[in-house]
């Protein structure tokens, strides 16, 4: 896994789901807004790949996709998700940056 191991590859992973968030829309099913973010990872991942400078195929853009869609849904899972949430309810930072940038309210 030469080159998948780049420190500031993977910290850009761990702060994508707050740029993911820019982009998903409010009105838009759960599921569609899986699929951008997968989108999103896979896209990331590929440039991943094309700038560390390994030989471009496709084994090494797989593994590099799956270090930033893994890296990007942990930090969502253990950080964003609940980041702002409050006992009386708030939503998660996250939800407050999708509502808020979101074209399509729901």
């Amino acid at each position: 896994m030469e080159g998948v191991d780049n420190a500031a590859l993977v910290m850009f992973a761990a702060v994508l789901p707050l740029l993911i968030a820019l982009v998903k829309q409010s009105k838009f099913s759960p599921q569609a807004n899986a699929v951008i973010a997968l989108l999103i990872y896979v896209v990331v991942g590929i440039l991943g790949a094309l700038l560390s400078g390994v030989e471009p195929t496709i084994e090494n853009a797989v593994q590099f996709v799956t270090v930033v869609a893994t890296v990007g849904t942990v930090a969502y899972k253990l950080f964003w998700e609940n980041l702002g949430v409050t006992s009386e309810g708030a939503p998660s930072i996250e939800q407050r940056v999708q509502d808020s940038t979101s074209v399509f309210k729901g």
